[in-house]
């Protein structure tokens, strides 16, 4: 999940290298087509017969393609690996706490990627180079490799631990809560403690700690306490009828008054309503609105 502030750095990074991305995509793009367009015109006659023609075309084009692969190693240096980085870093921070730790692991994920990116480069140069040799047997596996890729994804989708993910992902996104706020889902009342890829975590009045699945937040009603200023707050009091019903209001109105973080008159002053006249008492509601 990119935060704001990621989704800015992203975009500074991908802005600060556009310019150098558009030139270099041209010129393998132009290079490529005028090199495809002067083989199809015949310009390459005078290098002899079709064989010796065919050859040097296919030298050439592996040039041109050779410098699309460094070209990808390069973008990946300046983009790929630092936007990766900054997407995980949320994640990372949730897992390790220290600083020290946060550090050394972004370095060993980065690691870890640069390794990556060469074995893939090598490849692509390798498959540039001696496409006779290995392209059919390439194609065999990425072909394979595709089909049991797609199957694992399709299974993944089909399980509620993606769902979990995504849920994560579409819950941080859209900014239901935040760490420390007081929520209510699927009748569940307390302090959301953590956030994590799979569940959230929230601290009752018991201090319970108690997960519930992202997906299934995603599938309740949200109650969010902290993102409202004001909160109404009621309190059901039940009362016979020889106490007056003034001197009851007036009691309960006080009372409320007196509690800390209750808000005052003039804007949400404490009042009373009578919900229920019982054979032999009275239902009064006390409500009041807090900003705590």
């Amino acid at each position: 999940m990119l935060t704001r502030q990621a989704k800015r750095r992203t975009v500074a990074i991908v802005g600060k290298y556009l310019s150098w991305i558009v030139i270099r995509v041209c010129i393998l793009v132009i290079a490529f087509i005028l090199l495809t367009v002067t083989y199809n015109l015949g310009a390459f006659e005078a290098f002899g017969n079709e064989s010796t023609q065919a050859k040097i075309y296919f030298f050439l084009q592996s040039i041109v393609l050779s410098f699309g692969a460094w070209f990808f190693l390069s973008l990946a240096k300046k983009i790929i690996i630092p936007v990766i980085l900054i997407a995980v870093s949320p994640a990372l921070g949730k897992i390790v706490h220290d600083t020290h730790y946060v550090k050394k692991a972004n370095k060993s994920v980065t690691q870890y990627l640069t390794y990556t990116i060469y074995i893939i480069t090598i490849g692509l140069l390798i498959l540039i180079w001696a496409y006779e040799l290995v392209g059919t047997w390439f194609a065999d596996i990425l072909g394979n490799g595709l089909v049991i890729m797609l199957t694992f994804i399709l299974g993944l989708f089909s399980s509620s631990v993606l769902g979990n993910v995504l849920g994560y992902t579409i819950l941080g996104g859209t900014h239901e809560f935040k760490v420390g706020d007081r929520v209510e889902i699927d009748g569940i009342y307390g302090d959301i403690v953590d956030c994590g890829f799979f569940f959230i975590h929230i601290r009752n009045i018991r201090d319970e700690i108690i997960s519930i699945p992202n997906l299934t937040a995603m599938s309740k009603e949200i109650h969010n306490f902290s993102a409202m200023g004001e909160v109404a707050l009621n309190v059901p009091v039940t009362l016979g009828y020889d106490v007056d019903k003034e001197y009851a209001q007036q009691t309960l109105i006080e009372a409320a008054t007196k509690t800390t973080g209750i808000l005052s008159p003039p804007n949400r002053a404490p009042f009373v309503l009578l919900r229920e006249l019982g054979a032999y008492a009275i239902t009064y509601e006390l409500n009041a609105y807090t900003n705590e």
